[in-house]
């Protein structure tokens, strides 16, 4: 698999361990969910699994976590990111990645 493809995909397996509360706090406190912004409540992108991209102004910024873990999420076909457990989130993931790959 391709180096990107790589990080890609240890991204995305932070970003479900945040969002299943597998995690240390100040990770899952970095990213916001879009159903808890009070004005995209509304919205239909609120009852999907999507995380609200914060802007950026450097390259350097859309590294970081907050940043790059929703991107990658958001990028994610749904049917990978509704998995239930961790092992089979890991292997939709890989087997989405291959694909794309190859």
């Amino acid at each position: 698999m391709p180096v990107a493809h790589r990080i890609q995909y240890k991204v995305a397996l932070l970003m479900f361990m945040v969002h299943d509360n597998h995690c240390a706090v100040y990770l899952s406190e970095s990213v916001q969910p879009v159903s808890s912004n009070p004005v995209r409540q509304r919205l239909h992108s609120a009852s999907s699994l999507d995380y609200i991209v914060p802007r950026t102004r450097t390259k350097f910024g859309d590294q970081a976590l907050s940043v790059a873990g929703p991107t990658v999420c958001n990028s994610l076909p749904e049917s990978v990111r509704s998995a239930e457990t961790l092992a089979s989130f890991k292997r939709k993931l890989k087997t989405y990645l291959f694909d794309i790959s190859f």
